[in-house]
């Protein structure tokens, strides 16, 4: 097997609630904060069309629970939350968008043991998957160094125009830019400092286009094998002033609307490593941990043997064939991708309304009632003064699995826990 370890630990994506009233005019219920959604029907889903939507309909008919969305049952007055008119606002939870920038090191020591067939092989998946599941939050750009077809020859700048892919909500034409871009080899040197440059001042100034909306979360993931050979060029030692290093940590403190831009690192090399020269896992701790995406307690500067304290996501391409170092690249990326998509969203009451009453509020997913429960449903992030609501378990993996589902955050009726 393909070795891929991190201990998880960053939660980092927010969301907003936009308003209907529960009779559906489209007009701001002061019960909330927040723009108007326009939606209709009291607690019932406007989300995932076709089949699926006359599916909602029934089930919030009939007071069921969405499958894979809690324990089942419920108890409650609030069991049915349209009929029952108690009810008196209906907001919809809309997630936070997030913009995602690839860098993938092209240089030439990818070639060996599988790496870049793997790593490419990984990335085709995963964007598949993300046309797949047409998430209108989710907008992806990529930039290859040093492969054959980087017309500077790894001296940049980049983003490279008309080479490299500028980003974008993730359909079939940006899937096909995407893999097109793949589809160089393994040739040069390793300018981390000037592709990392180029990727921070493309989320920087990065406007959102139609689907995607505004105000996201962004994200930049380098996915490297070697040591810089520029600017940041560095064999042990502290890594504190390293230029790579210093850069992550400013672009995470960048205010908005150019930042603050998280750090991933997925690094594939030997692992541990004797050869610093060629691979450096202290320079991918480092920098990890600088931008913010470090999990707490992770060591920047690991490399011994059997390590579960890494700051960055390590793909060992010894370690098993081919096929299982591309799974490892997938589920690295997989998880950086649930760790920037999380189960929290906020309780945006107005202060007009008054305190909030928290034994009369309910979700539902699709029209269909969410029972409370934390283990598998939601729960309040504080119960005696909740400002979240949460899904867990099964809940929130079905939540992030489920692009076009339609959350909503009902006022009014007593709330709904699970049997």
């Amino acid at each position: 097997m393909g070795k891929w370890s991190r201990a998880s630990g960053l939660s980092s994506a927010a969301f907003a609630l936009f308003v209907a009233s529960a009779c559906g005019t489209a007009t701001t219920d002061p019960g909330f904060t927040g723009n108007p959604s326009g939606s209709s029907g009291s607690g019932s889903g406007s989300g995932g069309g076709g089949s699926d939507a006359s599916s909602s309909s029934s089930s919030s008919s009939s007071g069921g629970t969405t499958p894979g969305f809690g324990d089942g049952g419920g108890s409650g007055e609030g069991g049915v939350l349209g009929d029952a008119g108690c009810a008196t606002a209906t907001a919809q939870a809309t997630k936070t968008p997030v913009y995602i920038v690839f860098i993938l090191d092209g240089s030439g020591s990818m070639k060996q043991n599988n790496k870049w067939v793997a790593a490419t092989g990984a990335l085709e998946a995963i964007f598949s998957d993300m046309q797949t599941k047409a998430d209108p939050g989710v907008g992806v750009g990529l930039i290859v160094f040093s492969d054959t077809l980087d017309k500077t020859h790894a001296s940049g700048p980049y983003p490279e125009p008309g080479i490299d892919v500028p980003i974008n909500f993730v359909g079939a034409a940006q899937d096909s830019a995407l893999n097109a871009r793949l589809s160089g080899q393994p040739s040069g040197d390793t300018p981390t400092g000037t592709a990392l440059k180029g990727g921070y001042g493309e989320l920087e100034t990065y406007v959102a286009m139609t689907p995607l909306p505004p105000g996201g979360q962004k994200v930049l993931v380098l996915i490297t094998d070697g040591v810089p050979t520029d600017n940041c060029a560095q064999n042990g030692g502290s890594y504190t002033t390293n230029a790579c290093v210093v850069e992550a940590a400013g672009e995470l403190t960048k205010a908005s609307p150019a930042g603050p831009i998280l750090t991933f690192v997925v690094g594939t090399g030997v692992y541990p490593s004797t050869d610093l020269t060629n691979f450096d896992p202290s320079f991918l701790g480092n920098l990890a941990s600088a931008g913010g995406t470090g999990p707490k307690g992770c060591n920047p500067d690991e490399n011994t043997a059997g390590a579960t304290d890494l700051c960055y996501f390590e793909v060992d391409p010894t370690a098993g064939t081919q096929t299982a170092t591309e799974t490892a690249f997938e589920n690295a990326i997989n998880a950086i991708r649930g760790q920037v998509v999380s189960c929290t969203f906020p309780l945006n009451v107005n202060p007009e309304a008054g305190t909030l009453d928290p034994t009369k509020v309910n979700v539902t997913v699709d029209g269909t009632t969410v029972p409370q429960s934390p283990t598998n449903g939601w729960s309040y992030n504080n119960p005696t003064n909740p400002t979240s609501i949460v899904f867990n378990g099964t809940a929130c993996t079905s939540l992030k699995s489920d692009a076009s589902a339609t959350v909503e955050i009902v006022l009014g009726c007593a709330t709904v826990t699970a049997m």
